[in-house]
């Protein structure tokens, strides 16, 4: 599937989302930061401790210049190859999901304005988990719910986190 713009859409999205949230649901005395810009410079004063992996998708957010109307069209773009890649197999093959291994299809789902439900499937040695990703068409997902609850009983592979009781 074509997902031209995916990271155009996730860099805007940031850009603009991230200070309304910050402005509307922090308190000032906890919170120092306001935008993305606030987010890195604050980061760069202990990069070790903040972003021992580098602040690279930050600092793209910073420098994409991607205008809202062009954001439109990435949008309508993004939402139309994605229902196209769900909606021939579901109709097609009279599905009621399509499955995914470790929400690779995800962000798929989420330009299509798909519901999605991930469940744990298992663990690799290392202890990662591995998961299941159910997907559907809009407004099914009482029927994610029910595969995910049918798959969960057959499968009961969730292991509690030793940090949370």
């Amino acid at each position: 599937m074509e997902m031209e713009g995916f990271l155009t859409l996730l860099n805007i999205d940031m850009k603009h989302d991230l200070p309304q949230y910050l402005k509307e649901f922090t308190n000032d005395s906890l919170v120092t930061v306001a935008s993305v810009e606030d987010v890195v410079a604050f980061n760069k004063k202990d990069t070790l401790g903040r972003v021992p992996y580098g602040q690279a998708l930050f600092e793209g957010i910073i420098a994409d210049t991607t205008s809202l109307v062009e954001l439109e069209k990435i949008k309508e773009n993004l939402e139309y190859n994605g229902r196209r890649f769900f909606n021939e197999p579901l109709d097609t093959h009279k599905l009621d999901a399509i499955l995914s291994i470790n929400n690779y299809h995800s962000g798929y789902a989420a330009v299509a304005k798909y519901p999605a439900l991930t469940i744990p499937m298992g663990y690799k040695a290392s202890g990662e988990p591995i998961s299941l990703t159910f997907i559907g068409k809009p407004f099914n997902e009482v029927n994610l719910l029910q595969l995910g609850y049918a798959f969960e009983q057959l499968i009961p592979a969730r292991k509690q986190p030793i940090m949370f009781p």
